[in-house]
């Protein structure tokens, strides 16, 4: 496929094949889809290694729909999931939900990695999903997505607080929060949101809006603002770091509460 949209910088990520995360937010219309193809996409355009975005909601989710280009040839197709599989316009691969029946995401997450594949889930709000533990306690990176708006960031930091009391506080070490803009002026002060969690989290990033994005019909990453992708590729840099270092500890911390 001939790409003619390039990356300004390439991602910091040395071994693209380790990459694992998990995109989930507190609320729905939060962006998890969007940012699962952006990192995706991203990493694909700058590494020009394998790179998978697979479904993992729990009723059946909408990457497929929204983010499937063309038909994947048979080279990189999975026997399992072959129905339900496309390319982006990037040359991402996409696996679907099948037929609305989840499929294992730590079995999906083996299978993939297996052909040197990076793997970004889209989980949507099935943070709370039992299937999702053995990817999370395996180290996968934790990717929180909420838009710039009062109550799905109240919500984020409810999901946060779960995630702290399920995995302990060392996962907030391997975790990124992702702040999606949907409207041209933030009706927010993120300010104060940034200053609390970043000595916690890994790392904090905001995704410019973009109308592109809000556009229906199947996302083509050739008409995103330069911006847009210079976000997600933010984004991809703290997950080179963790690769890097391994999961760090979150400063230390050991309350279950965000203030």
């Amino acid at each position: 496929m001939n790409n003619v949209v390039s990356l300004r910088r390439a991602p910091k990520v040395p071994e693209p094949e380790q990459v694992s995360a998990v995109v989930v937010a507190g609320s729905g219309g939060a962006a998890t889809t969007t940012t699962a193809f952006g990192l995706a996409t991203a990493l694909r355009l700058g590494t020009g290694r394998e790179v998978s975005a697979v479904d993992a909601t729990s009723d059946g989710g909408n990457l497929l729909s929204r983010t499937g280009f063309e038909a994947v040839d048979a080279s990189r197709s999975i026997r399992q999931f072959a129905a339900y599989m496309a390319l982006t316009s990037a040359g991402v691969v996409v696996v679907g939900n099948g037929g609305g029946q989840p499929s294992d995401p730590a079995i999906v997450d083996e299978l993939l990695a297996a052909r040197h594949s990076a793997r970004i889930h889209d989980v949507g709000t099935a943070l709370r999903s039992p299937r999702l533990a053995p990817l999370l306690r395996s180290g996968a990176a934790l990717v929180v997505v909420a838009p710039a708006r009062s109550e799905p960031l109240s919500r984020m930091r409810d999901a946060l607080t779960w995630v702290m009391a399920t995995y302990g506080a060392d996962v907030l070490g391997r975790t990124i929060v992702v702040v999606s803009h949907q409207m041209p002026d933030a009706p927010v002060d993120l300010g104060p949101i940034r200053s609390a969690l970043t000595p916690r989290i890994a790392g904090f990033v905001e995704v410019p809006f973009d109308a592109a994005l809000a556009q229906p019909g199947v996302l083509d990453h050739r008409r995103l603002a330069p911006a847009t992708l210079d976000a997600w590729t933010d984004a991809l840099d703290v997950l080179g770091g963790l690769l890097v270092r391994g999961a760090p500890s979150a400063s230390g911390e050991s309350s279950s509460e965000l203030a």
